[in-house]
């Protein structure tokens, strides 16, 4: 079994934030590389060793991303190209579900998928 982090959506709030503003990666942050972590803003120098990684979701798309320093989210991009806030709007995020981030192949790709809360 491949490596997992676990991001569960909590309230109503929480799918808001997750679709219209990003998702905060804070409490899985170990789970990437560190050298994933690029620059806060493009006027910013590169950090050291910068390299992005893949997001290969369960709608049959992926997308290539760092993580933003100091806001800790995935480089924000407009909810239509390939990205978390587009990913988050289409998949039908509800309070319950959980966010899940698998390790796939080597330390730079990863499968995202969504667990439903289970409505039993």
């Amino acid at each position: 079994m491949n490596p997992t982090a676990r991001i569960p959506v909590h309230t109503p709030e929480d799918v808001w934030t997750f679709t219209q503003r990003n998702l905060p990666l804070w409490d899985v942050l170990e789970f990437f590389p560190t050298d994933a972590i690029g620059p806060r803003g493009p006027k910013d120098a590169p950090r050291p060793y910068e390299r992005p990684i893949t997001i290969e979701t369960d709608l049959g798309w992926s997308f290539e991303t760092d993580i933003q320093y100091g806001t800790w989210v995935f480089r924000p991009r407009s909810p239509k190209q390939p990205g978390m806030m587009r990913w988050c709007g289409e998949r039908g995020l509800e309070p319950g579900d959980t966010i899940v981030f698998e390790r796939t192949r080597g330390a730079r790709v990863f499968a995202l998928r969504l667990e439903k809360a289970s409505t039993g």
